[in-house]
């Protein structure tokens, strides 16, 4: 066993102990498997939320390290696809973050499928959430296409993506992380000490003029801790 690394039959007691007494969600039928640090969750829920909810507190346990997300979303009664249709419509519509006009969808057997083109990954990523957590949903394809209005280089995406970790007082060491982009595809790497470490690093990325996708490997680190300061 690696050093300083929690047994996994410990962090899978603490995720199902976390689960049963979190009561946003039903975990009755939520499996949890743990190995060398990486969870992975399976079974059904109501709702996206409550999918949400039960990988919100996997990555808050000690010694996890990544989430493999394989639960499935299914609604106690299904709904008609029209009327699903005609929520997601009036939610996009009020939805400020994103100019609904720019994204096409339809609805197949509870399944949403989403396209377009729209000028940010924040606006992708918003139609997609209006969509999941409409009722009745059970899945989601996000065809929308991020095309910036501005297109940028590489290197300015990267520089400011790296800016943007370095001052976020969220991430206790920002020297362990690297960012590197390609045609707008950024991908981390490296090391943090907590799964909020890692997630705030990721919206740095995220809401990066000129993203347009952002592939998040960084690991979760034993013993890390913030540097001293002379």
């Amino acid at each position: 066993m690696e050093v300083g690394r929690r047994p996994d039959d410990l962090i899978i007691q603490d995720i199902r102990d976390t689960l049963a007494w979190d009561v946003r969600l039903d975990d009755s039928n939520v499996a949890v498997d743990v190995t060398e640090g990486t969870v992975t969750l399976s079974g059904t829920v109501r709702t996206f939320s409550e999918k949400t909810v039960a990988i919100e507190d996997a990555w808050k346990i000690k010694g996890v390290k990544n989430v493999v997300d394989g639960i499935t979303v299914a609604p106690e009664g299904p709904r008609l696809d029209a009327d699903i249709m005609t929520d997601i419509v009036n939610t996009l519509k009020a939805d400020n973050r994103l100019d609904e006009r720019n994204v096409a969808l339809r609805v197949n057997g509870s399944v949403v499928e989403l396209s377009g083109t729209v000028a940010t990954l924040a606006e992708k990523e918003a139609a997609e959430e209006d969509a999941w957590f409409t009722a009745g949903v059970v899945d989601v394809a996000n065809y929308i296409e991020v095309s910036p209005t501005r297109v940028r280089s590489d290197a300015e995406i990267e520089d400011d993506v790296r800016t943007a970790i370095s001052r976020d007082a969220r991430i206790l060491d920002t020297t362990r992380i690297s960012a590197s982009s390609s045609k707008g595809k950024v991908t981390l790497r490296g090391q943090v000490s907590s799964a909020e470490e890692r997630r705030a690093a990721e919206e740095d990325a995220r809401f990066t003029a000129g993203v347009v996708e952002v592939r998040n490997e960084l690991t979760i680190g034993i013993g890390l801790s913030r540097p001293s300061i002379m």
